[in-house]
């Protein structure tokens, strides 16, 4: 077994582990638990301070009031021998280097230097930092800390882009406690044996709370995120592409302006080629449109055309007929009734429209 921890002395209540080279994942949560314990706040503060001022020649006694209590167990270990594993170096150093900006200048140029990834990362290893502050919190109580990840979370702004980092952390904490349950490891055991099975399974069921909060925020803040808001299209822009017979000399007929489609209730046309009059009703009160060469928000069951006989006399009964005359224009013609598709060609005059 990796003598970095003195065993003995963690299971001593008052005798404070020594270190040795690297530690295990185990090993440096079982020396974080014995300072949980055995140490308060106060300690945590002094050990950070006391090794930012030996080892980096900084004071960062104001920053160390919102730096969490496993920060400073962690420069007491550092301090003592202990060498941390890359993995959990990360929160270290990077605590350490934000501690190292004493003023908004040098932020601000720390800051346009990281990427956004860089960004992303440092503000969840935050979020893990404050979390795990809460585990030293219920170890120390305990396990009678009112404490809430999902509070934390939203307190400090955390992202969907924050959250899946946070997740996993909290993913590879509970596999963690999950197996000092059901090792058959002595070393493991020992390891953990002050802890009881109740309280491991409540750090279990801390990490699984953080999981459903995290994943909860995710959520909100997916649901919540607004949807881009198109910029609305002008008329001029609507019809630039509708292709339609600007008139038809057989009939003297001229096409009316197209824009005058936008927002109708009606719109009649005629199909010079095909000498069918249809007439497109609209589908809500928000009236037709139009895209492309297509006609839009048109109800296809009110939408029909006839083949007209006499389209001369038909014609200029459309154009001077009023709203309820309309009516039975379509009616009264006997001829067999097509659905109209919406689209509009060069064969075709628009007639009329009624708002």
């Amino acid at each position: 077994m990796n003598k970095a921890i003195d065993i003995k002395a963690i299971l001593t209540n008052n005798k404070e582990p020594k270190f040795s080279g690297e530690l295990s994942q185990s090993q440096l949560t079982q020396a974080l638990n014995w300072y949980a314990q055995h140490r308060d706040s106060k300690d945590a503060t002094k050990y950070a301070a006391d090794f930012l001022k030996k080892k980096h020649k900084i004071t960062a006694s104001d920053g160390l009031k919102s730096i969490p209590n496993t920060f400073g167990f962690l420069c007491r270990i550092v301090s003592l021998g202990g060498v941390l594993s890359d993995s959990n170096a990360t929160f270290f150093n990077e605590t350490i280097n934000k501690l190292k900006q004493p003023t908004s200048v040098a932020k601000s140029t720390t800051t346009s230097i990281l990427s956004i990834q860089d960004h992303v990362k440092r503000k969840a290893s935050e979020c893990i930092g404050e979390l795990e502050g809460q585990v030293d919190e219920l170890i120390i109580s305990k396990f009678k800390a009112n404490v809430s990840p999902y509070a934390t979370m939203t307190g400090m702004s955390v992202k969907n882009t924050h959250t899946k980092f946070v997740i996993e952390h909290f993913k590879t904490r509970r596999a963690e406690y999950d197996d000092v349950l059901t090792t058959t490891d002595s070393d493991v055991k020992e390891a953990y044996s002050n802890f009881t099975k109740l309280q491991l399974k409540k750090l279990i069921a801390y990490c699984d709370q953080v999981i459903v909060d995290g994943k909860k925020l995710a959520g909100e803040v997916i649901k919540t995120r607004k949807p881009r808001k198109r910029k609305a299209k002008s008329a001029e822009q609507l019809i630039a592409k509708l292709n339609y017979a600007k008139d038809f000399a057989e009939l003297k007929l001229a096409s009316i302006d197209p824009k005058t489609i936008i927002g109708a209730s009606q719109l009649w046309v005629y199909n010079t080629k095909t000498r069918k009059l249809g007439v497109y009703q609209t589908a809500d009160a928000a009236g037709l449109n139009i895209k492309g060469s297509t006609i839009q928000n048109f109800a296809e069951s009110k939408s029909i055309s006839k083949t007209l006989r006499k389209p001369g006399v038909t014609i200029p009964e459309v154009l001077k007929a009023g709203k309820v005359a309309l009516r039975n224009v379509l009616t009264d013609i006997r001829a067999a009734e097509k659905v109209l598709t919406g689209r509009i060609n060069t064969d075709t005059i628009l007639l009329r429209t009624i708002k």
